[in-house]
């Protein structure tokens, strides 16, 4: 999954992707993939074969967090940050998980 979402950070770079930044996109891939895990809450009896098939279901999802924590580099547990001028501010990842409808699974197995 993780260089899936990589080739796809790449794709949608396009031009601004430059080869050194590959270490720090499979970095926040990898971010993204454990904070959705802990949200998803999975319980002991799912295979990673159904944790898989899960997280491709919400593939879009994956992607936004990764973007998330790619924009967050540098300013992480801020919400906002201004300097030289610009301000920039982050939506938080409650809000991402709300955009795509993810809940923790409630199954007791």
């Amino acid at each position: 999954m993780e260089r899936e979402i990589l080739q796809d950070l790449k794709n949608y770079l396009g031009s601004d992707y430059d080869s050194e930044q590959e270490g720090s996109l499979l970095f926040c891939a990898r971010r993204a993939i454990c904070s959705f895990q802990n949200k998803r809450n999975y319980p002991e009896c799912y295979t990673d074969e159904i944790k898989e098939k899960d997280m491709e279901k919400y593939y879009a999802c994956l992607f936004d967090l990764t973007l998330y924590w790619c924009s967050k580099q540098g300013v992480e547990f801020h919400q906002s940050f201004s300097g030289n001028g610009e301000n920039h501010s982050w939506d938080s990842e409650k809000e991402i998980y709300s955009m795509h409808n993810v809940i923790p699974i409630a199954v007791i197995c």
